[in-house]
């Protein structure tokens, strides 16, 4: 394989390559000098005659490991929203060089593709509506997927009522608790344990999981 030549000249011919059609011979001075995407010919107006010096080919090389990092950032954000530390780390796994995935995180998030705030009120809201998953839990996810404790908690404190979870934490023990063998303290324990695993603190569920014991024994007994 030719190695890049960062020799100044005039270019002499631009020719799609015949292993990968998506790349172009950039030819200096008659000589194969480096090859690059052809999508940034068009973008750099590269064309037969025009003057290259050192400098402004190896920026031609670095921009292409550029767009190749955020051609790869895209595909990732493609199929979901992601946040900051999910795309680097998908750029490092694939190989980017620290440069390259800093410009990328500063163009995406120029650009609005990338807003860890946004991800983490999208998912704290999605999660509470859809599994009914409290603050703990949703705490938990958002901070493996590398959210900031300052935003992870913008998320759920300006979006989601404390009163909402308790009401939400109280009904799922509601219909819950009919499926709960046994009783006294061992049935206490299963529905505390179940909120817990669903994300609410333990003083929470034991409070809640009290009141709706006491209630419905309460209706038993005045039946």
């Amino acid at each position: 394989m030719k190695r890049h030549s960062c020799k100044a000249g005039t270019i002499t011919a631009l020719s799609p390559q015949a292993r990968d059609r998506n790349r172009t011979s950039v030819f200096i001075d008659g000589e194969f000098s480096f090859g690059i995407l052809t999508d940034l010919v068009g973008q750099n107006k590269l064309y037969v005659g025009k003057e290259l010096d050192e400098t402004q080919i190896r920026t031609l090389l670095r921009n292409e490991t550029v767009f190749q990092a955020r051609s790869t950032a895209l595909a990732y954000l493609a199929y979901a929203p992601r946040t900051v530390y999910q795309i680097r780390k998908h750029l490092v796994e694939r190989g980017c060089s620290e440069h390259d995935i800093q410009q990328v995180l500063q163009d995406l998030t120029e650009f609005g593709y990338v807003n860890d705030r946004k991800y983490a009120t999208d998912y704290a809201t999605a999660r509470f509506n859809h599994k009914g998953y409290g603050p703990e839990r949703i705490r938990r996810e958002l901070s493996a997927d590398g959210v900031s404790p300052e935003d992870i908690s913008e998320a759920i404190n300006a979006n989601i009522p404390m009163e909402a979870f308790e009401e939400r934490a109280k009904s799922m023990v509601e219909r819950f608790q009919d499926r709960v063998q046994g009783s006294g303290p061992k049935r206490k324990k299963k529905l505390i344990d179940y909120l817990t695993r669903r994300g609410y603190g333990y003083t929470m569920a034991r409070e809640l999981v009290q009141e709706v014991l006491y209630q419905s024994e309460s209706g038993k007994n005045c039946r």
